[in-house]
């Protein structure tokens, strides 16, 4: 298990080092992070439970971490929280109580009379805010991932190993979707069986919506390749995979192009650019000695300079862990110095004139000598009969 003690310690150093005096999460990916209180897969309602807005954890320099619960479903917080001695305290709301008022009475006994930023989640309701400043009108708020992202950048063992677990799960699961491929599926009907024979391999739930992305013959109607949703599987063609598994907490992101069909030496040639790009970045992954601005540029120079820099019309990559995606960002404008046990996708594409989509991905982690590539699915051009 991980040490939540000491992760929620490491937090409050970072409090003090802001002059911040009340932090608050709500029940997130970071929540889980720093307590072990499970994240249950986002509602897709805007408005759940009574009291939603101001549910989540408070944490003093002193004080907490306290844990408010709706009523509304709270047997499984209850039970939570009963094996979790670093947890303070449990305030389940009733439906008749004033949510604003217990918000403002855990912001002003933590913050107590000697002042201090308030640090909201950056996901924090704009209700949650204002509610904040009523409570403490002359706290400065901040955001709290400010503080929080450089203690989640860094992956500890049990997260690379938990990770290398997602990364194993979309690796076994790849074969056995290319099995299912059928000429005159649509883009829905593939991304529909990706999902299901993902939940077949373990997962427990995709990581993010998956993204199939059809080439063909140039679609006019079409914005760019992202939006020609109405395609089907047609000889002469390719398929563009991004998709990927959640798994015990951790998120995977992977990608593979396949072609319907012997493909056009340009497609070829693409292909093999796209793969050499790749694996550039992932040598260049040296802890301490690239930043992810520098990394963005390794990559995208060598497409750039075959003449395909315009068509690669993405980022390299990004962070990821418990959410698919998370900073560092592998951009321009990024210079974060990339140290050992960060994970990164590692994603470089390009957007063909003729209406194919090549790319691939895979989860890669910065190391003493070199990224780490999670993923074992091979890189080889692979050509199906359908």
């Amino acid at each position: 298990m991980p040490d939540y003690d000491a992760r929620i310690a490491s937090l409050r150093e970072a409090m003090a080092e802001q002059d911040v005096a009340v932090l608050f999460l709500p029940v997130s990916s970071t929540l889980e992070y720093f307590t072990g209180i499970s994240w249950p897969i986002p509602n897709p309602t805007e408005h759940d439970r009574p009291g939603d807005w101001v549910s989540g954890m408070y944490l003093g320099l002193d004080a907490g971490p306290v844990i408010v619960e709706p009523q509304m479903g709270s047997a499984a917080m209850v039970a939570q929280v009963a094996d979790k001695p670093g947890i303070s305290d449990l305030h389940v709301l009733t439906e008749l109580d004033d949510y604003g008022t217990v918000l403002a009475g855990y912001v002003q006994s933590m913050r107590g009379t000697g002042g201090g930023k308030l640090a909201l989640a950056e996901h924090a309701w704009a209700k949650t805010t204002i509610a904040a400043l009523c409570a403490a009108p002359d706290a400065e708020i901040i955001n709290a991932h400010d503080l929080i992202w450089p203690l989640r950048m860094i992956k500890d063992d049990e997260e690379q190993a938990l990770m290398r677990a997602a990364a194993q799960l979309v690796d076994e699961a790849y074969e056995p979707i290319l099995a299912q491929l059928q000429l005159g599926m649509t883009t829905g009907d593939i991304a529909r069986m990706v999902d299901d024979t993902l939940a077949e391999f373990g997962a427990d739930w995709t990581s993010f919506h998956t993204g199939i992305y059809m080439g063909g013959k140039p679609d006019p109607g079409a914005a760019s390749v992202f939006e020609a949703t109405d395609r089907v599987l047609e000889r002469g063609g390719s398929v563009a995979f991004d998709f990927g598994a959640l798994l015990d907490g951790y998120c995977s992101d992977f990608g593979r192009t396949v072609f319907i069909g012997e493909p056009s030496d340009e497609r070829r040639q693409v292909y093999e650019l796209v793969m050499a790009s790749q694996q550039a970045a992932i040598e260049r992954m040296v802890d301490g000695q690239i930043t992810a601005a520098q990394l963005d540029d390794v990559a995208r120079s060598i497409i750039a300079d075959a003449g395909y820099g315009e068509q690669f019309i993405h980022r390299l990559g990004h962070s990821i862990g418990k959410d698919v995606h998370e900073p560092p960002f592998l951009l321009e404008a990024d210079q974060t110095v990339l140290r050992t046990g960060m994970c990164f996708t590692i994603e470089p594409s390009v957007v063909l004139d003729d209406g194919g989509f090549i790319r691939v991905e895979d989860v890669v982690m910065v190391g003493p000598d070199g990224g780490v590539n999670f993923n074992s699915t091979s890189h080889e051009l692979r050509v199906l009969d359908l």
